[in-house]
């Protein structure tokens, strides 16, 4: 799935949205930076660990976890993207047809990551989705989601570090 944005202001709040999924999902740690100039499929850079190439010294089991984890990352950026330009910057409901899409994406994923099912994929949306749905649909989230896209459009590009500091009052809520 290829995200789309009309302006600038949807890409900010695209972005700030997958901050906020990934601080709530706790994987900070293999966030390097966001940044707004960047191509739309490289908004966000991710750490080495990130990337996890394998290990022959891993049980399959530890190794496949390790990439579910990080697909339910990529999930939940992506629903994170999508939700908080819906709900925070344009202050709507989400189109059914884009949720529709990103299951279809997701699922395609699903199985090509983690040979997952789409029955498997879509309790996994399901979950994240009802989860993601209650964060940016709260009015503490929303006001730190105004803060972050402000500041990320005046930086144009933020640190992990310069994330984790200006999100930080999620941990609060």
């Amino acid at each position: 799935m290829e995200l789309r944005y009309i302006n600038e202001d949807e890409k900010c709040y695209g972005i700030t949205g997958m901050a906020i999924g990934m601080v709530v999902w706790n994987a900070e740690d293999v966030l390097a930076s966001v940044s707004l100039d960047a191509p739309v499929d490289e908004v966000v850079e991710f750490t080495n660990e990130y990337y996890f190439n394998g290990n022959p010294r891993l049980s399959a089991k530890v190794a496949w976890n390790h990439i579910l984890e990080h697909y339910q990352v990529s999930m939940g950026m992506m629903i994170g993207n999508v939700l908080c330009r819906s709900y925070v910057l344009h202050e709507s409901s989400l189109d059914n047809k884009i949720k529709d899409e990103l299951i279809k994406y997701l699922d395609e994923e699903g199985r090509e990551t983690c040979s997952l099912e789409s029955d498997e994929v879509r309790r996994l949306f399901d979950k994240s989705f009802s989860y993601l749905n209650k964060v940016f649909n709260h009015s503490g989230v929303q006001s730190i989601a105004h803060d972050f896209a402000r500041v990320l459009k005046n930086r144009r590009r933020m640190s992990r570090g310069e994330v984790i500091e200006q999100l930080q009052a999620l941990h609060q809520l």
